[in-house]
């Protein structure tokens, strides 16, 4: 099944404590290999005012989601509200 993972930026955190933290930084190995497998087949960076991210992941379930990207230095460490909602096609198992 596929998921849209929807990172937002913490209420109590900066825009600039986030680009302090991660200015310099490349996205983390971890990470990478899940886009080289195949797991997330999306991903973008939000650039608004709560700056943030998503990714489209395959998964069995949202805790299987969750426990997969719980590894992930900017999730691990608590930088990011985390919704996680599954997803299709466009009105194909829209129910």
């Amino acid at each position: 099944m596929r998921y849209l993972v929807n990172g937002t930026l913490r209420a109590d955190r900066t825009r600039d404590d986030l680009l302090g933290t991660i200015k310099g930084r490349s996205i983390s190995d971890d990470a990478w290999e899940l886009v080289r497998s195949g797991a997330i087949t999306e991903h973008a960076f939000k650039i608004g005012p709560r700056p943030g991210f998503f990714l489209i992941i395959e998964g069995d379930s949202e805790a299987t989601v969750r426990a997969t990207i719980a590894g992930m230095p900017a999730v691990r460490d608590g930088w990011f509200e985390i919704d996680v909602d599954p997803i299709s096609r466009f009105m194909s198992d829209f129910r």
